[in-house]
């Protein structure tokens, strides 16, 4: 299934150098890897939904419990760029 060309067309693809000492070595290890999915693609886990109750039920959470926050002016003491109480950071997304 796998073998070195694969690994040169995916390398390819991914504009990526691979010597050509590594590519053997790719193969086995991208091999196990597959092997491992298809094991675990056999794995039903049907009839392990009914846990008898040794499943995380609701009741055995603990109970919520209000706790003191931290200071806001002490967390933004240090802070280079603040405004109206937030840390002040560049936008990232569009």
């Amino acid at each position: 299934m796998l073998n070195t060309d694969l690994i040169s067309y995916l390398a390819n693809l991914s504009k990526i150098e691979v010597e050509d000492a590594d590519k053997e070595k790719l193969v086995s290890e991208m091999s196990a890897i597959v092997e491992l999915m298809d094991a675990m693609n056999e794995v039903t886990i049907e009839d392990d939904l009914n846990l008898n109750g040794e499943g995380i039920s609701l009741s055995n959470l603990r109970e919520d419990e209000v706790v003191e926050s931290f200071n806001r002016e002490l967390v933004l003491a240090n802070a280079s760029h603040k405004k109206d109480g937030f840390f002040v950071v560049p936008k990232i997304m569009e």
